[in-house]
């Protein structure tokens, strides 16, 4: 199993995106696959929504920290709170998908997953209708 991180810039402006991959290896080798090929992979701002698009109000939402252009926030706090949202919620989500069992685990706690029709099958997960 292969995690993948990658940064997505937006063509339309300072607008970037934090997407998560999981590559399954028993069902082909690669040893550097890109998020848009993995077998499961989301959006980092769909699995964490939360948050408040006015930073005085509260943690922010990580879609509003990415997206430069229409946030207003000093370089310093952005990159904190980058750091912060790095640190506590997507290095586990990382950790814990590259594992059959913490994968499983992770899209049981997570429905946002895309999940490729092959990945299913591998993780015994029931099919779409």
């Amino acid at each position: 199993m292969i995690a993948v991180l990658n940064l997505q810039k937006s063509q339309y402006g300072a607008i970037y995106f934090l997407n998560i991959g999981f590559w399954l290896q028993q069902i082909e080798h690669n040893d550097f696959p890109r998020a848009h090929q993995c077998h499961v992979r989301e959006r980092a701002s769909s699995l964490w929504p939360e948050g408040t698009h006015r930073l005085e109000a509260g943690p922010p939402r990580l879609a509003d920290l990415l997206n430069i252009d229409e946030y207003p926030c000093d370089d310093t706090q952005r990159l904190d709170q980058l750091r912060l949202f790095i640190a506590d919620k997507l290095i586990p989500v990382l950790k814990t998908g590259v594992t059959l069992e913490g994968l499983n685990q992770l899209l049981a706690e997570h429905d946002g997953f895309l999940i490729m029709r092959t990945a299913r099958n591998a993780l015994g997960l029931a099919p779409l209708d």
